[in-house]
């Protein structure tokens, strides 16, 4: 899949306007064959982070050289951000977190979401509290789902509403029809 997708950015329009200058770590989510991993360029602690939640233990030969493919596009984006700023690539090593497991095969894109929000090079209880719990994994996949549909940015927010409340009248008409035999 990645052999077909223009990983280079340094020439993107959109690109051109961000500033990186500020910033400590980098994410990049990777999905290889339906299980998502993230993998963070680290820049204060000279780092390439790897985060599985599955823990595969696989890694060299699974991820290793797709892992080192986005890192180098990073890395070339990089010098041009970082031309005021010395950045000794070749000091990086590599980090693979091994203290997370998730409890099912399917929540490993919630893992990756959480760690772009909690995720600050180590590892801390933010990003596996009680996330042991699937009850808990798809409540929070049901608030990200909701801040999708409900921002005022989606184009489709008032269709998907009006969708939910026809949705919503068909089946209290439906609970109502059952009570009343």
């Amino acid at each position: 899949y990645y052999n077909k997708v223009d990983l280079d950015i340094t020439n993107k329009e959109w690109a051109k306007n961000l500033s990186f200058t500020e910033c400590n770590l980098w994410f990049f989510p990777y999905c290889n064959n339906k299980h998502y991993i993230m993998i963070c360029v680290n820049i204060k602690a000279e780092r390439f982070e790897v985060l599985d939640s599955l823990r595969h233990k696989d890694f060299e030969k699974t991820y290793k050289s797709m892992a080192e493919r986005v890192v180098q596009y990073a890395i070339n984006y990089m010098k041009t951000q970082f031309a005021d700023k010395t950045v000794r690539w070749e000091r990086f090593s590599w980090f693979k977190l091994e203290k997370v497991t998730q409890p099912d095969q399917i929540s490993c894109g919630m893992y990756v979401i959480r760690w772009m929000r909690h995720w600050e090079g180590k590892y801390n209880s933010a990003l596996t509290k009680d996330w042991k719990r699937i009850d808990l994994i798809n409540e929070e996949r049901e608030c990200l789902m909701l801040d999708i549909i409900l921002d005022e940015e989606n184009l489709e927010r008032e269709r998907i509403m009006k969708e939910a409340t026809k949705y919503c009248n068909m089946k209290n008409k439906k609970k109502e029809l059952k009570g009343r035999k």
